[in-house]
C-alpha cells in the first residue's frame, strides 16, 4: 500500500465529481494505492453557511446520517485522513453528519431545484434508502461541526485498483 504522489485538490475533486468552493480552506487530497482497490481522499473547511450551502448543493443517497452511540467502536481501523494528521471522521459522535453523494445521479451532486427545498436536508425524509455505494461512482461525505462556526468536509470514495492514469507526480 502506497500513497501517490502528485495528487492535488483539484484532480481529485474532478476524479470524485464534486468541486471545491472557492471560499474552501486548507484543502488537502490523497490517493492510496492497493492490490485490490484505491482509496481517493479530499477534506477542507468552509464556515457552517457555506457548509450547509455545499451539503444543500450536494444531497445524499437517502437522507442526512447522525453516528449513533458507540458507532465508531464498530469501525474497521483502516486510517484514511490521519494521513493528513487528522482524526478519522467515523470517530466522532458528535457535531458530524454523513451519507453517500453520488455525483451524476439524479438530484446529486448538482443544484438544488428550482423551488430552493431539499427534502433531505437536514435529514428529514423519512426514508432509509441509501444507495450502495459500490454500484456507482459514490463517495462517501462526512461534514463535521469541529468549531463554533467552522465545518470540515471529508470526502472518501473507492475506485478499483489501477482504474486510471495519475497525474504525474
Amino acid at each position: 500500500m502506497e500513497w501517490a504522489k502528485g495528487i492535488t485538490p483539484e484532480w481529485m475533486s474532478e476524479q470524485m465529481g464534486l468541486g471545491i468552493p472557492a471560499a474552501a480552506r486548507s484543502p488537502q487530497a490523497a490517493y492510496r494505492i492497493t492490490p485490490r482497490y484505491d482509496t481517493g481522499l479530499l477534506t477542507f473547511t468552509l464556515t457552517r453557511s457555506e457548509a450547509q450551502r455545499y451539503l444543500e448543493n450536494h444531497p445524499p443517497e437517502g437522507k442526512w446520517l447522525r453516528p449513533t452511540p458507540g458507532q465508531a467502536e464498530g469501525t474497521t481501523g483502516e486510517e484514511h485522513f490521519a494521513h493528513f494528521g487528522l482524526p478519522e471522521p467515523e470517530s466522532f459522535e458528535e457535531g458530524v453528519r454523513y451519507g453517500y453523494v453520488c455525483p451524476g445521479a439524479d438530484g446529486a451532486g448538482g443544484e438544488p431545484d428550482s423551488s430552493g427545498a431539499d427534502e433531505n436536508w437536514p435529514g428529514t425524509s423519512d426514508e432509509y434508502d441509501v444507495e450502495d455505494p459500490s454500484d456507482e461512482r459514490c463517495v462517501t461525505l462526512h461534514a463535521h461541526d469541529y468549531a463554533p462556526d467552522r465545518t470540515r468536509i471529508y470526502l472518501q470514495v473507492t475506485f478499483p485498483s489501477g482504474t486510471g492514469p495519475l497525474p504525474a507526480g
